[in-house]
């Protein structure tokens, strides 16, 4: 494991949220290597706050609508 390889993760976990490279990124916060170790754990921190703001109240609509917007 290097570090633009977990820099790559940390890319695909921060921008698309891909599971796998989130798992890679856990791993690598363990790793003994002080400077992997850090770039991990920045990588998982940008990652959660790209989740934080896409939450929100989740928006529903009735079948009505859906029609409408398909059809009309």
């Amino acid at each position: 494991m290097d570090n633009d390889y977990m820099f790559l993760c940390g890319v695909m976990w921060c921008k698309f949220g891909q599971q796998e490279a989130g798992k890679e990124l856990l791993r690598a916060a363990t790793s003994m290597d002080p400077d992997m170790r850090t770039l991990a754990w920045a990588m998982l921190a940008k990652g959660a706050l790209g989740f934080k703001d896409v939450e929100g109240p989740a928006q529903t609509v009735s079948r009505t609508n859906i029609g409408g917007a398909i059809c009309g």
